[in-house]
């Protein structure tokens, strides 16, 4: 399991309360990039998921080794991506809303 702590929007509140949410790392798409499924769906921009797209929000930061953390771009994602979908695809359909830091718990 994994937290993900939302400092933009600063007034994001998560369901329950506070600006965390809880969830897993389902994949790992390549050195950057996560997807990462909260335990809960969440309503931003007229779009409700709990899929979310992480990269990394630095040009020195990897997801080299589990567990993975650090600070990240997040996009929700309309759907989990299937297998197959390529990362260009992927990234095309998510929806930039957050900017946070990804921590085990």
């Amino acid at each position: 399991m994994s937290k993900l702590i939302v400092s933009e929007p600063w007034d994001f509140e998560s369901p329950q309360g506070g600006n965390e949410l809880h969830g897993k790392v389902l994949k790992r798409l390549d050195s950057k990039t996560l997807i990462f499924e909260t335990e809960e769906n969440i309503s931003f921009k007229g779009l409700s998921s709990r899929y979310w797209f992480l990269s990394t929000r630095y040009e020195k930061q990897s997801f080299e080794s589990e567990p993975y953390q650090g600070t990240v771009n997040g996009s929700l994602l309309p759907a989990l991506p299937q297998e197959g979908d390529s990362l260009a695809s992927i990234r095309k359909s998510a929806t930039f809303v957050i900017i946070g830091s990804l921590h085990p718990e």
